[in-house]
């Protein structure tokens, strides 16, 4: 059981029975101090007499167990015989007789027959010596001398009584405002009035019992007969009216829970209720938790204000637990009558808890603690009413559950609605609302919007599978909201598309700046699984209200200023109209290179492969190359992703194909054994009718299956090896060669390359450029070849461009070369030429002329 009640209700607690114990001390006191200043006025018939005395007090035992609790909200006011030896002590006894017979009696009584112990017992004892000296006083002041019994001495009597009632009702006033209820107070006036009757009742039958008593002693017993008849029909009148109080109660509360769905006023009014009409100190409602064991605590004291605490361990321990299992609990005077268990943990003096129905929603615990401190512990009869008003609370409590879990709900959709679920990112709908109303702020100076998008991040998906695209993406999230820390704010486009907006810029350049920054805090390798990952990204930036005034037309600028810098690999890029211009220019080119493939006025030109060690060329790279009518010619770099982009490069690669095929051929005829290389696409592999096609082909040309080698990229390969298997496999079957391009440039599995169908790789030029340069370079290609070799794969290096690096090559073991330094790509006129004006001189050295 958490402490976070116990801490809270025991203090407090605590401090309510000191107040309450000073107030009994207090009220003793003075009532010994008012007892010293009474006078011992002298009494007919049986003044001072010790029988007389003894009388009262067995009768003020007796009358104990018939009292009629008279309830007025929370307040409390026992009534009943009691006053009867009160009222024949005032006649018989004097002030100080009266107060040893009444408090002697009561205390026993009291114990006796209401099971009051400690505290309770201790201020009722002080309550009824007030009584007896309060009366004595006002009888003494109102009654004429003794021994006269007549109309003067009635009116005393009735007088006396009442001053003793009225004391009564405000002492139990203060002690349920000090101990649970300081609004107890406006209820007094009520308690008085409600009490006056009943004071009446028994102060008439006293008198006229001392009357025939006074004539025969033997009356006592008619008097004891009449006396317990009126008690009886007095009790019985005060139950009918408690049970229809208790209807009216019952149907007041469920009146008052009616039509209410907020679970804050349904629990604040089910807990007042019962702690009302229960009469106790706390009541508390138990939910049942998320997590298991877990219990939500919302407790009502005498403040009438909810605390809510979470029960989080322990709570099979607790007092209270079986009614969570579906049993009623009755904890009477520290003891579980149901269980017969002593206190334990924060258990109170006495409480029921009952099982409370939530219907789907599992069960929940209403329980009240601490009965008031001037009535009995609870009993039987509060068990059946309090499980009367938990079946009503059930229903209301129950309808909230639902309505609050269906506020959650559709605050939940709402959320999902406007944020991305991966990274917790406002969406797009969101960013472009926040970036509109940023927008129509004419104070926000300039505002600016960038678009990143992470660089070959389809190939770490498929590569490496899409938990690694996660966490790369929750990565690349997370660096965006430390780098801005705060000065901007991050969306998630989908996908790996990323959007900044920043505010109150003084110029596009501040924003450029920013952006470059993103860019060098992105590319920095960050390891998931053990794997390190460089999540390079471009950014296109556009700054209203220059670029536009509208926040979906900005978005488009920024998107168009990636896309230019993805193509320019600047990093990035700042907005300029000419990029809508080039896009405009790609699509007619998409067009213009549909109708040139189409029309086969694409070329094809063929870079040689060189063996370092025997200095002979072996083969040669098919490589595209497109002369546009009007804008001469254009690079690999722009027409390559054209096709990728809009489904034109299986055409293309077909066309390659069937070039590149018929040249070897050619060479072949004309006595050149050569080898012909030719790059696949992306999606290559995905063609079930590559392998067909390719059979075709080599039929028709007449080339063996092993001088053609098809060149897949790293990333195309390790993308889905699985799923690209069955048509390597047939393409190997077949007799082709494999081989994985820009190899050192992807995220290769070195269980996978070992266990796939190819014949060589070809190491990325990035690494053979700068071999001379850099060491690191060096490490690489000496480790690829290395590698490569181990998997008894054939290693080429592409990218040659001068002498050392050739030969730094041919020291390392590379199999084949090729490379400007060796010759340019050449039109096949061209490249047979080349063959044959090749001396022997640099066959021999392997230092053949660049270019030629």
């Amino acid at each position: 059981m958490t402490a976070a009640t116990g801490s809270s209700v025991r203090p407090r607690r605590a401090r309510a029975g000191v107040r309450v114990a000073l107030l009994t001390v207090g009220t003793a006191v003075v009532t010994l101090a008012v007892q010293l200043i009474l006078p011992d006025r002298g009494r007919w018939s049986f003044t001072h007499n010790v029988i007389a005395m003894s009388v009262i007090t067995l009768m003020s035992v007796a009358t104990e167990g018939f009292t009629i609790n008279l309830r007025v909200r929370r307040g409390s006011h026992a009534l009943g015989l009691g006053e009867v030896p009160l009222v024949l002590g005032l006649f018989t006894v004097g002030p100080a007789g009266l107060l040893f017979a009444r408090v002697l009696g009561g205390a026993v009584g009291t114990a006796l027959f209401r099971r009051q112990r400690g505290l309770k017992l201790a201020f009722n004892v002080a309550l009824y010596g007030a009584q007896a000296t309060l009366a004595a006083a006002v009888f003494g002041l109102l009654a004429g001398p003794p021994p006269a019994l007549g109309p003067r001495e009635w009116a005393a009597a009735y007088a006396a009584m009442i001053a003793a009632d009225a004391l009564a009702a405000v002492l139990v006033t203060v002690v349920i405002s000090l101990h649970d209820d300081p609004g107890e107070w406006r209820r007094l006036p009520a308690a008085v009035v409600r009490g006056v009757p009943v004071v009446f009742v028994s102060t008439s039958i006293a008198l006229l019992g001392g009357l025939v008593v006074g004539r025969d002693f033997r009356a006592i017993g008619l008097l004891a007969v009449f006396s317990v008849v009126v008690f009886l029909a007095l009790r019985g009148y005060e139950r009918q009216g408690q049970g229809h109080a208790q209807v009216e109660g019952l149907y007041a509360f469920t009146r008052a829970l009616d039509g209410s769905l907020d679970s804050a006023e349904v629990t604040w009014t089910v807990l007042g209720e019962v702690r009302d009409q229960l009469r106790a100190e706390v009541a508390e409602l138990l939910m049942p938790g998320p997590g298991g064991g877990q219990w939500t605590r919302t407790r009502m004291s005498g403040t009438g204000r909810l605390d809510s605490t979470m029960v989080t361990t322990g709570a099979e321990s607790a007092w209270w637990y079986p009614a969570a299992q579906g049993r009623p609990v009755l904890w009477a005077a520290g003891r579980d009558t149901s269980r017969g268990e002593g206190p334990a943990g924060d258990a109170p003096v006495d409480g029921i808890a009952v099982p409370l129905s939530l219907g789907d929603s599992g069960r929940a615990v209403l329980l009240v603690a601490n009965s008031l401190a001037d009535t009995p512990t609870f009993g039987a009869q509060q068990v059946r009413l309090f499980e009367a008003l938990a079946n009503h609370a059930g229903l209301s409590l129950a309808k909230t559950v639902l309505v609050d879990r269906l506020r959650i709900e559709v605050s939940e959709k709402e959320r999902l609605a406007r944020y991305d679920l991966l990274t917790g990112l406002p969406n797009r709908q969101q960013f472009q609302e926040l970036l509109g109303a940023s927008l129509r702020d004419p104070g926000t100076g300039v505002t600016a919007v960038m678009v990143l998008d992470l660089d070959r991040f389809k190939e770490v998906n498929d590569a490496l599978g899409h938990d690694t695209g996660d966490a790369l993406l929750l990565e690349v999230a997370d660096r965006l909201r430390q780098q801005l820390a705060g000065q901007g704010l991050v969306a998630r486009l989908g996908g790996d598309e990323f959007a900044v907006m920043l505010s109150d810029l003084t110029c596009p350049a501040e924003a450029l700046a920013v952006g470059h920054d993103l860019a060098d805090a992105m590319d920095q390798p960050v390891v998931i699984d053990h794997l390190s990952l460089t999540p390079r990204v471009s950014i296109g930036i556009a700054c209203g209200p220059e670029h536009g005034d509208a926040a979906q037309l900005l978005m488009q600028h920024a998107d168009v200023a990636m896309y230019a810098a993805k193509r320019t690999r600047s990093g990035a890029r700042l907005y300029e109209p000419r990029d809508d211009k080039s896009s405009a220019h790609h699509l007619s080119l998409t067009a213009d290179l549909a109708r040139a493939i189409r029309l086969d006025e694409l070329t094809v030109q063929f870079q040689p492969k060189l063996d370092p060690t025997t200095g002979l060329v072996t083969g040669a790279e098919a490589l595209a190359r497109w002369r546009h009518p009007r804008e001469g010619f254009i690079s690999p770099d722009v027409f390559i992703p054209l096709a990728e982009r809009s489904g034109l490069i299986r055409p293309l690669t077909l066309h390659v194909l069937k070039v590149a095929l018929r040249q070897c051929a050619a060479w072949r005829r004309a006595g050149h054994d050569l080898h012909i290389a030719v790059n696949l696409s992306p999606n290559a592999l995905h063609d079930s009718t590559l392998p067909d096609v390719v059979t075709r082909l080599l039929e028709q040309t007449g080339v063996p299956p092993a001088s053609l080698t098809l060149e897949i990229t790293e990333s195309t390969l390790m993308a889905d090896p699985t799923g690209g298997r069955k048509t390597l496999d047939r393409l190997r079957a077949i007799g082709v060669r494999l081989s994985i391009d820009d190899f050192g440039t992807g995220y290769s599995s070195l269980g996978r390359l070992r266990n796939l169908p190819i014949n060589e790789v070809k190491i990325d030029k990035s690494f053979v450029q700068r071999l001379a340069e850099d060491h690191r370079d060096r490490a690489v290609v000496r480790s690829a070849i290395q590698l490569g070799h181990a998997l008894d794969l054939d290693v080429v290096a592409e990218g040659v461009e001068d002498a050392a690096t050739l030969e730094h090559l041919r020291r390392e073991g590379c199999d084949l070369l090729q490379g400007y330094f060796i010759s340019k790509p050449l039109a096949a006129a061209d490249f047979a030429a080349w063959l044959v004006g090749r001396t022997s001189r640099e066959r021999d050295t392997a230092l053949p002329r660049a270019g030629a």
